[in-house]
């Protein structure tokens, strides 16, 4: 990931757009867990926490091809 942040970033921001980077990296190790055992702590059962997960999933991919779609429209 980091390397395609320095192949695609300006260079003057390349330093700050591996923070934010590395930052999101972070709180998607630390609170997907968290989540995941307090779902499970509540309610025996990870099925609930698997669900948000496929949500959320789901909404990224669509947020990627829009995103892409965008970008071909744009080029």
């Amino acid at each position: 990931m980091f390397a395609l942040v320095a192949q695609h970033a300006p260079a003057h921001r390349v330093g700050a757009v591996t923070g934010v980077v590395g930052a999101a990296g972070g709180l998607g190790g630390f609170i997907p867990p968290l989540l995941m055992g307090s779902i499970y702590g509540h309610t025996n059962s990870y099925a609930g926490g698997l669900i948000a997960l496929a949500v959320v999933a789901g909404i990224a991919l669509c947020y990627a091809a829009f995103a892409a779609r965008a970008r071909r429209a744009m080029a």
